[in-house]
């Protein structure tokens, strides 16, 4: 039996940043209509490949309030109760724009390459349907829309 539990002569390794772009990996597939996952006739959960399960991540970033949920790092989600208070809805939609941009560009995967083309509808005052164009690596690019309302 050793007589040390922390011996001197053992080598280290050094830790390196290996974080790299994962890129698209499959999932299962969510319908955000019925809030489930998708199941055939024998009930089991359908996939999702790479690209359907990136769209899927940026809407549900989309749709999240950020902060709100300890599940989630603070990379995840908006801050959509700033925006819905500011003076008009110009000044909204500049927050909105920026959140969505900074939140769908912190994708831990790395698939999000740039984000543009973000088009506000609003249904009323404190309610407005979002729709983005989401550039990825690999030039896979994908429209995701996500309906954003006052809590």
């Amino acid at each position: 039996m050793a007589d040390n539990l922390f011996p001197e002569n053992i080598l280290t390794a050094e830790i390196t940043d290996t974080q790299k772009t994962v890129g698209y990996r499959p999932g299962l597939l969510f319908d955000c209509e019925t809030g489930d996952f998708v199941q055939d006739g024998k009930h089991r959960i359908q996939d999702a490949d790479g690209t359907q399960s990136w769209a899927d991540w940026c809407r549900f970033c989309l749709m999240t309030e950020r902060y709100q949920h300890l599940a989630y790092t603070t990379d995840f989600g908006i801050e959509t109760e700033e925006a819905f208070a500011a003076e008009n809805r110009e000044k909204a939609e500049a927050l909105l724009t920026r959140q969505i941009t900074e939140a769908l560009k912190a994708d831990p995967y790395g698939r999000t390459a740039y984000v543009e083309d973000v088009k506000f509808l609003w249904n009323a005052p404190d309610a407005v349907t979002v729709t983005v164009t989401v550039c990825g690596i690999d030039r896979v690019s994908i429209d995701v829309t996500a309906n954003l309302t006052r809590r």
